[in-house]
């Protein structure tokens, strides 16, 4: 019985060994990378979009879309919160490529190609037209506070400081 019951026990954890081995994708080649960990929310590095930051979520393994979280200055382009302005897939090198959403001054819209390379603390669009995209850090406060961080860093929080009589804190 005693031999019984250890075989039992191999054979469990065999299988359970073999399950998750056959369940996890395996790479078909040896240079196949897996993506950067895009999810989160990253915050533009150029002083014309100060404050705005974009929250990327995950669709699946391999695609995610990225909307604006925090508008900033970036309202001057027409962009609103929570508007789409990324749509991205890994590929096998582990980057994330797909489009940007980019919008000018005078209302001219389009779907530009970028392609994104994400650590735990940098999202770095590698291929852009745009600089805003470049060296993204992570943002890990929310909220006012963290937009008026960024205005102040940028200079922009001068030119925002009073509207009309109301001071904005």
């Amino acid at each position: 019985m005693h031999k019984r019951a250890r075989g039992l026990i191999a054979f469990a954890l065999l299988t359970q060994v073999v399950g998750v081995g056959a369940a996890a994708p395996t790479k078909r080649y040896p240079w196949q990378r897996d993506p950067g960990p895009i999810a989160g929310r990253w915050k533009v590095t150029c002083p014309r979009e100060a404050g705005m930051i974009i929250e990327v979520v995950l669709k699946s393994d391999k695609t995610s879309s990225g909307r604006i979280s925090e508008l900033g200055a970036a309202g001057k382009y027409g962009y609103s919160e929570g508007e789409e302005i990324l749509r991205l897939e890994a590929d096998d090198f582990g980057k994330w490529v797909g489009q940007l959403k980019w919008r000018s001054v005078a209302g001219v819209q389009r779907w530009d190609p970028i392609t994104f390379v994400a650590t735990a603390e940098k999202l770095n669009a590698t291929m852009t037209t745009d600089a805003c995209y470049k060296d993204m850090p992570r943002v890990h406060g929310t909220g006012a506070s963290q937009v008026r961080s960024d205005l102040r860093e940028t200079g922009a929080w001068a030119s925002r400081r009073f509207q009309g009589t109301r001071r904005v804190p």
